[in-house]
């Protein structure tokens, strides 16, 4: 028996009622946490940051590709 789309998704990720009917999620409305974490990261390095958050840009990717969405 495989794992249902709940199981699957990352931490800190948001569900919908579309999602768990098959239809794909809006963008906006999946990888919450990552996206607050990177979002963070760079208004809090400013200038730094594309070296010091690409550990969290990598993981709100992963995240979204996870959702089905190619960024």
């Amino acid at each position: 028996m495989e794992p249902t789309r709940e199981a699957q998704q990352p931490a800190g990720t948001a569900t919908t009622a579309a999602a768990a009917g098959g239809q794909k999620p809006k963008p906006c409305c999946v990888c919450l946490e990552t996206k607050k974490a990177r979002d963070s990261c760079y208004f809090d390095h400013g200038d730094g940051a594309e070296q010091k958050c690409h550990y969290l840009v990598d993981a709100h990717r992963k995240c979204m590709a996870d959702f089905g969405f190619k960024i």
